[in-house]
């Protein structure tokens, strides 16, 4: 086009020089150039608006093989991850499968060295004894019986379970509140602090309500003194803790709360701590002194609070605790071997009267009475029988007919009796202050100064030593007395009575005592039980032998479990020569004193309080008492 262009300004240019004919001409071909030129003007945009759509077809088109691409690349990259999926979960399969092979190599390795070690059964039976006491200690106990331990709001529960592990197969389970290991590090720093800071005198304590109060207070001060975090159930577990240990007994302060328990011992490290139930007898209890510190401190803590002293050098010790029970100690391994040990024989707050022993039948009501009048008429006996027979309980029981007003003395190395009257003297021995025995007071020692006392009534709590000849002589002059001995029967009583160390001559045992009463702890059925086997009274010397003659008066018969009278009594022939009593006169006393016992038995009068105060009444009035008791029966 643009030659053209050119090729036209210059036949303008000429056409400056040529005629006007031959421009004319000139310009009806640039008009037709003109019309031409926009035609292909017009042309070239169409061609241009074709090329365009060609091109946006050709980009659609490009961008469909584009997309097309795409779409086979991700189809290839899908095929590659799946395949890739596929090759992992077979290393997956074939290490599982590597895996399972392994375990069943160790299985079959773990069987082939069993039975290369031909494992016997009873070791087996053994594995699974263990497996069985730990499901156990898992699982909640089946208790046969259970009670809530009366002790303020605490929530402390005690019972009986059966336990095959156990000697009896019986156990007596304790259930506190458990501290966890965070609870227990927490408890131990507050013990410590306690220790440290904790400072009481005894002048401001009059009573253990008020030192637990204290005891909590301080705690409750520590606790915000030191910003410890601890939650408020937590709180009262670990005033229970402190309390139980600073105050009370400690481990064995529920068994001490628990009246049917008799006797609590322990016999060393790592060995139960045995207790003896009314019903079910001797039984381990879930309670261990683990380490051999935690129970040497228990027994000196306890020998503290009895007042004593207990150490390497005098390592056994007799004492009684504040409430009256009585105990035993011993320190270390030098003697008992198996660790520090302890015996508690406890003592009730409301003693056992002779309703009890009634009910209980140890005794029939006609021995009951026979002693009623006998005690009255200030005679001497002797109850003999073993160890833990109960000769002290009824020596309390009895004690309870003692006349008011009559002055008693009573004698003991640890006081066990508890007596309701008020004219009452209860004198203990003393140990000594060192090795050389100097301050000691002995039984002998209190016992002389009891005849200075001008007692009516004396009474030991066990005959053992020299301290029998002077009560034998105490006897002899008038006095009434009263006391216990080991012994088994009437002749190894007797036996006892005159040989060392006792050694007190058979003249002044026949002259001075009237009756021995034998009580023994004897297996009745399943069951143990105490029994007042025979009462026999002193006849007299065998002109020819010299031996001393006894007479049973009570005999009991254990085919029937009754107590049987075997004839007249010496004693009251004694009594009949001395105070100008009649048969008929003797007989009404007893039937009098039998009628109150019986009335006292059916209307449950038990409390060693009513038991007392009955008995004052009947000696107030006894025939006024008689009438009316039997108008009731």
């Amino acid at each position: 086009m643009t030659v053209e262009i050119r090729k036209m300004n210059l036949k303008i240019l000429k056409s400056k020089f040529l005629p006007v004919d031959k421009v004319i001409l000139e310009n009806k071909n640039i008009l037709e150039l003109e019309k031409d030129f926009k035609n292909s003007i017009i042309d070239i945009k169409k061609n241009d608006e074709i090329i365009s759509e060609e091109k946006k077809q050709v980009e659609v088109i490009h961008e469909e093989k584009k997309s097309e691409k795409r779409f086979w690349r991700i189809k290839k990259k899908e095929d590659v991850i799946h395949e890739e999926k596929k090759q992992v979960e077979v290393i997956h399969e074939e290490k599982k499968s590597e895996k399972r092979f392994w375990r069943i190599k160790k299985k079959e390795e773990m069987i082939s060295e069993i039975k290369k070690k031909k494992i016997k059964s009873s070791e087996i039976k053994e594995e699974k004894i263990i497996d069985v006491k730990k499901k156990e200690e898992t699982n909640i106990p089946n208790f046969m019986t259970i009670a809530k331990v009366e002790w303020d709001n605490n929530e402390i529960h005690a019972g009986i379970i059966k336990d095959p592990t156990a000697k009896g197969g019986f156990r007596y389970k304790v259930i506190e509140p458990v501290l966890s290991e965070k609870e227990e590090k927490t408890f131990e720093m507050i013990k410590k602090l306690l220790m440290t800071e904790l400072s009481v005198s005894m002048g401001e304590i009059k009573t253990k309500k008020e030192a637990e109060y204290k005891l909590k207070k301080k705690i409750h001060s520590m606790i915000k003194k030191y910003r410890l975090r601890i939650p408020p159930k937590n709180i009262e577990k670990i005033n229970y803790f402190a309390v139980r240990d600073f105050i009370y007994l400690g481990k064995i302060e529920p068994l001490m709360r628990d009246n049917m328990i008799e006797e609590i011992s322990c016999d060393g490290t790592n060995v139960p701590i045995y207790v003896w139930h009314r019903e079910n007898e001797s039984m381990p209890t879930n309670i261990i002194f683990e380490k051999e510190a935690e129970l040497n401190n228990f027994v000196r803590k306890m020998a503290y609070i009895c007042g004593k002293h207990v150490s390497a050098s005098s390592p056994i010790l007799d004492a009684s605790l504040p409430g009256g029970s009585r105990v035993n100690l011993t320190l270390g391994r030098e003697i008992t071997k198996r660790g520090s040990t302890f015996t508690i024989r406890r003592f009730k707050a409301d003693p056992i009267t002779v309703i009890d022993l009634i009910k209980y039948g140890t005794m029939s009501v006609d021995i009951a009475a026979f002693m009623w009048y006998l005690i009255e008429k200030r005679t001497t006996m002797l109850v003999a029988g073993g160890t833990a027979s109960g000769k002290t309980t009824a020596l309390n029981a009895l004690a309870s007919f003692i006349r008011p007003g009559q002055k008693v003395v009573s004698i003991e190395d640890t006081q066990e009796l508890n007596l309701p009257h008020e004219n009452w003297i209860p004198a203990v021995s003393r140990q000594s202050f060192s090795d050389k025995q100097v301050g000691e007071i002995n039984q002998f020692d209190l016992l002389r100064a009891a005849l200075r006392q001008r007692p009516d009534i004396i009474i030991v709590g066990e005959t053992r030593g020299q301290e029998a000849y002077t009560l034998f002589q105490a006897m002899a002059t008038g006095h009434g007395g009263f006391s216990s001995i080991h012994a088994d029967s009437i002749e190894a009583t007797l036996t006892r009575l005159t040989s060392a160390p006792m050694e007190v001559p058979r003249a002044l045992i026949s002259n001075s005592l009237d009756l021995i009463m034998l009580q023994l702890k004897i297996r009745l059925g399943e069951k143990s039980v105490r029994r007042v086997i025979q009462v026999a009274e002193i006849e007299g010397l065998d002109k020819q032998t010299g031996e001393i003659k006894t007479h049973t008066l009570f005999q009991w018969n254990p085919i029937e479990d009754k107590h049987e009278f075997m004839g007249k009594s010496i004693v009251f022939k004694k009594i009949k020569e001395r105070d100008g009593e009649t048969d008929e006169k003797f007989a009404y006393e007893l039937t009098k004193r039998r009628l109150a016992l019986e009335w006292m038995v059916k209307n449950n009068i038990r409390d060693y309080r009513d038991v007392s105060n009955n008995v004052m009444e009947y000696y107030a009035d006894p025939e006024r008492y008689y009438e009316r008791k039997r108008l009731e029966m």
